[in-house]
Parts: C-alpha cells; structure tokens; sequence
C-alpha cells in the first residue's frame, strides 16, 4: 500500500510548526503536543509555561495581499481554536472555565526570520 504524500502547504505548515515550537522553547516553555486533531478543529501546538497551558495556533503568509497571518485568525477560527482546546481539556476533566489556560499566536512572515509571538491572543 502506497504512503500517503503530504502536500506542500502541509509540509509547509509542519515547518513553521516546528520552527514556532524551538522559538517558544527557547522562551521556556515545554512542549505537551503538537498538531492534535478534533472534528471541530485543530491545535497546532500544546505547550506549558510554569503551570498555564498554552494552546498556541502557528500562522504564515508569504504575502499581504489578503491580510498578514495575524489579520488571517479571524472569529471562525478562533471559534475551532477554542473548541478543539475545550475538547482537549475535557479528555483530561477540565474545561476553559476551571483550567489555567491561554491562547497564544505565532505569526511568520515570508520567511522564519519574521516571526511575531503574540501571547494572549484571545483576551480582549
């Protein structure tokens, strides 16, 4: 049986994953998991920084044409960003309501050297 092949934007994506998982480490947070699947959406990125989870939602645009990568997080995602982050929670027996948690974004421009953390992203 024939493996299947990622696609570009998917090995794309997994770089900038990895990239945005060394840049967070180095600012001392740990890794828990990485690209975690739910019907109701994805996490790209489950790190902890002393006792807070961190669900962090990796974004790259090579141009601006249609927004940069922070403008491309809009209300829909984020509203998968949250419910994949409750459904994990509630795998554990916690919930947004009684976990320490947040919602973290990195942003990359065309390339690895323009990269934007922006911690918090979800609070008003």
């Amino acid at each position: 049986m024939p493996l299947l092949q990622r696609s570009p934007t998917r090995r794309q994506g997994e770089k900038f994953e990895h990239l945005a998982r060394q840049f967070l480490e180095k600012q001392g947070l740990h890794f828990i998991a990485g690209n975690v699947n739910f019907k109701c959406g994805e996490l790209d990125l489950i790190m902890q920084e002393q006792e807070t989870i961190v669900f962090v939602e990796v974004r790259q645009r090579k141009n601006h044409a249609f927004g940069g990568a922070v403008e491309s997080v809009d209300w829909r995602k984020q509203q998968r960003w949250l419910d994949a982050a409750n459904m994990w929670l509630a795998e554990r027996g916690l919930s947004l309501e009684d976990a320490d948690c947040r919602f973290d974004l990195v942003a990359f421009g065309k390339n690895a050297d323009e990269i934007q953390w922006l911690a918090n992203f979800l609070d008003d």
